[in-house]
């Protein structure tokens, strides 16, 4: 027995409709405003905040990956210094801490360091790997935080709509005063001891290594002080002043690469959220207009041979629209590709505007594209050298019972 199926028009329209006119909807960004100090922080409980230049997340083996996959390799490199930044600038607005400064990855002492790596960053999505930690070794947090660009900032006439991603810069912040606020005061105190020690015993490590004890779990501990009257340390501060100052440099440094850099990236974010809301959108309606030229290829058949002319009239042009809508379809998934180029082009400009620059630092000139780090590194040398002059530790730098008796002797 055959059974022969028809298609009630009323039927087919309201299943193309079902498939043809879903929409999705843009997920709203969630607002959350960073805590502010309501009142000033004694100094002397106030925690340093060091936030290394973000890893811009590339693979180490092709840092050039795919711009199809939204990543372009030298725009990471670019964002990973201007996210740092803007973290900093939204740790200091909060009033919380104490000096809030960039770090070139892997090098430097400060009381909490923040390190961050970028898995996604468009203009329409952000996406970082955070981890928080103390100078004692003590994990604040690890998360990851994840948003969708906060629209009304790339609205041109909006009033102080901020970063698109601001509400996630203000998630970190609020969850680093969480975490400081389960310390107590001793905590706190102990911290700031631990990087005093650490700087120490990286300028002087014959001196100074054993007065800290790292157990197997990374926790830092203080094994024992040195004298208040202590001269080497009363040096050692002195020079962890120089290092502050060199730090300084470097952020002013970075503070003129994230204005220069702002206008530009603001462009670009708002072309890359326009770019790929266009480009959800092309590819939404390439899948709809698939799904319905299927339905509509399917229904034709469906309608079967026809007892009149009418009916297979029907038959020929459902099947034939069909398969129009789905050619429209593959039409518009190709239009996406462009868009995608549009992207890469983009970012190929950019990539021209924000050329590194140089600085000038105790009469040296420092690139800071690729060699902050080693420039930093250069520069703790000279520290060290300059230490080691100071207190005549490069005449006997093994015997540091006879160096502090020395000191001691001049300063007396």
């Amino acid at each position: 027995m055959i059974v022969r199926i028809r298609f009630q028009p009323s039927a087919l329209l309201l299943l193309l409709l079902t498939f043809g006119l879903g929409g999705s909807s843009v997920a709203a960004a969630n607002r959350v405003i960073a805590i502010q100090a309501r009142e000033e922080i004694p100094e002397g409980l106030l925690l340093d905040v060091g936030i290394e230049v973000f890893d811009p997340g590339l693979p180490p083996d092709d840092e050039r990956v795919s711009p199809s996959k939204g990543v372009f390799s030298e725009l990471r490199k670019s964002e990973a210094r201007y996210m740092a930044y803007h973290l900093k600038n939204t740790l200091e607005a909060t009033g919380q801490w104490g000096a809030v400064r960039v770090l070139p990855r892997g090098v430097g002492t400060t009381d909490v360091r923040v390190y961050a790596e970028i898995r996604k960053s468009t203009g329409y999505k952000l996406e970082l790997q955070a981890r928080i930690v103390d100078a004692t070794g003590r994990r604040w947090k690890r998360r990851k935080y994840k948003e969708v660009a906060y629209a009304r900032a790339y609205n041109e006439n909006a009033v102080s709509a901020g970063d698109p991603y601001q509400h996630l810069y203000n998630r970190i912040a609020n969850d680093m005063l969480a975490a400081r606020d389960n310390l107590s005061d001793s905590d706190i105190a102990k911290i700031r001891t631990v990087t005093r020690l650490q700087f120490a015993a990286d300028l002087a490590p014959t001196v100074y290594s054993d007065y800290l004890k790292t157990n197997r779990k990374g926790r830092v501990k203080v094994r024992r002080l040195p004298a208040d009257d202590d001269p080497m340390m009363q040096r050692v501060s002195l020079i962890r002043e120089r290092d502050f100052m060199f730090v300084d440099l470097l952020n002013e440094h970075y503070a003129g690469f994230y204005t220069r850099m702002g206008t530009s990236y603001d462009e670009w974010r708002k072309f890359s959220y326009d770019e790929e809301m266009a480009l959800h959108g092309q590819r939404q309606e390439s899948s709809k207009l698939k799904w319905i030229g299927a339905l509509l290829v399917i229904g034709g058949i469906f309608l079967g041979d026809g007892d009149t002319q009418v009916e297979r009239a029907a038959k020929e042009a459902a099947i034939y629209g069909g398969v129009m809508t789905i050619s429209s379809g593959i039409e518009k998934g190709r239009e996406s590709q462009i868009h995608v180029e549009a992207l890469k082009e983009l970012a190929s400009s950019f990539d021209a505007e924000v050329a590194p620059m140089l600085v000038e630092v105790e009469g040296q000139a420092l690139r800071l594209e690729g060699s902050a780090e080693t420039q930093y590194a250069e520069w703790r040398r000279l520290l060290i050298e300059i230490f080691n002059s100071e207190t005549g530790l490069s005449v006997d730098p093994d015997d540091s019972d006879a160096v502090v008796e020395s000191l001691a002797a001049e300063e007396g």
